[in-house]
């Protein structure tokens, strides 16, 4: 199984003139300018500094690095797992010093044996993490690989939005 998602391209985030004429054409449009005249506009809460997704149909203000790995056992009693827990317990206080705005979720999957670890910022505190190449997760990352049991230690920066 593949994880890398193929069918949406990575686009590098917009400088500040591209998210200033984003966020001013986000305001000028309204939700209804985007239904069929038949249909009434389904609303939405905006994203605040929001980028515009599918056609203006989407935007997001928080952008996600995904770190991801498979552990072995069952989740009960996975020895791998336990270690994982082990190297998020270290790094969890770095990590949540990254951005005021950070958020950050652990997954489990006993079925499919997936870790993941997402780490969610504001999208303004992006850009900056994103230039120091993730920190920690450099280190995190080459943690998770020395433990015997997991593979397909991988990344992935994705959009985060609750709606």
């Amino acid at each position: 199984r593949e994880w890398r998602c193929k069918h949406t391209p990575y686009y590098p985030l917009p400088n500040a003139k591209m998210k200033t004429s984003a966020l001013l054409c986000a305001f000028v449009a309204s939700a209804s300018a985007f239904a069929p005249a038949n249909q009434q506009a389904v609303s939405r809460a905006p994203a605040l500094n929001g980028v515009p997704l599918a056609n203006g149909a989407m935007e997001f203000d928080r952008v996600c690095r995904e770190w991801r790995c498979k552990y072995t056992g069952d989740k009960a009693t996975s020895e791998s797992l336990e270690e994982i827990s082990k190297v998020v317990d270290e790094y969890l206080p770095t990590i949540k010093e990254i951005s005021d705005g950070v958020t950050v979720n652990r997954l489990v999957c006993g079925g499919c044996l997936d870790f993941k670890l997402m780490i969610t910022v504001p999208l303004a505190d992006f850009g900056a993490w994103e230039e120091g190449g993730h920190e920690p997760e450099s280190a995190f990352l080459e943690k998770l690989k020395a433990i015997e049991g997991v593979s397909q230690v991988e990344t992935q920066t994705i959009t985060n939005v609750e709606i």
